[in-house]
């Protein structure tokens, strides 16, 4: 089972536990379900009920004993469907609403995770090579290593390439579509700045990670213009 697929539809992790244990045991009550998951009781009638909702589990009740059953992995398509569908009759107002907006924001904060998994997915929407100083693998103490691996085969398909730039003596993540180059210590620091697109995207260590991303092409450009002044100055690794 890809739980990252069971993700991408909007499933919270606990639902996707409780989804995956019951496709692979068949049926169970709740008690069960909150033995195998290791998720508390209450927390697993919670998920319970929501994919009750979602259609993706059915129950029968035994005796007075209330069992719950998977619904077939093909009623992800009838409901990622339904979404679809819903999301095509209000995307009219919405656009409606976009396009009266006068002042458009420019500076966006995301975080943990879903902010490291937002940059990522932008970075393969814009499909354009990207360039970047601080470079660390940092990001592996924070993402799971199946999302980190699907952005880097995502990458290599659409043959997005980067050249990075790292201060010694920090590690990194290597790739075959990445080129790597070492500049001095004084150089270090706690973030790591992209610049992709007309974007420039910056990464904090904080112990919750935040990604500010900076939409504007004259920023771009000038981060751009001293990222190939330090790559001029920097040492091929």
């Amino acid at each position: 089972m890809d739980k990252y697929l069971l993700e991408q539809i909007g499933l919270s992790r606990g639902e996707i536990e409780v989804y995956s244990i019951l496709l692979k045991i068949g049926e169970a009550s709740a008690s069960e379900i909150a033995r195998h998951t290791k998720i508390a009781r209450p927390n697993v009638y919670d998920y319970l009920n929501k994919l009750k909702e979602k259609g993706l589990l059915s129950f029968v009740n035994k005796s007075n004993k209330i069992n719950y059953f998977p619904a077939s992995p093909q009623k992800i398509l009838d409901y990622l469907e339904e979404k679809e569908s819903l999301i095509k009759q209000e995307l009219p107002n919405l656009l409606k609403i976009y396009n009266q907006e006068k002042k458009k924001n420019v500076v966006e904060l995301w975080e943990g995770v879903e902010g490291y998994r937002n940059l990522m997915n932008d970075i393969i929407k814009t499909a354009k090579d990207f360039v970047g100083w601080g470079a660390s693998d940092k990001v592996k103490e924070s993402v799971p290593d199946y999302i980190i691996e699907r952005y880097l085969k995502e990458r290599e398909s659409k043959k997005i390439r980067a050249r990075l730039l790292f201060a010694e003596p920090e590690s990194v993540l290597k790739t075959p579509m990445s080129e790597f180059k070492a500049i001095s210590k004084e150089f270090v620091s706690p973030t790591t700045t992209i610049v992709y697109g007309d974007r420039v995207a910056v990464m904090i260590y904080t112990p919750v990670p935040l990604i500010i991303i900076i939409k504007s092409p004259s920023l771009a450009k000038s981060y751009k213009n001293y990222f190939e002044l330090l790559w001029k100055m920097a040492k091929k690794k």
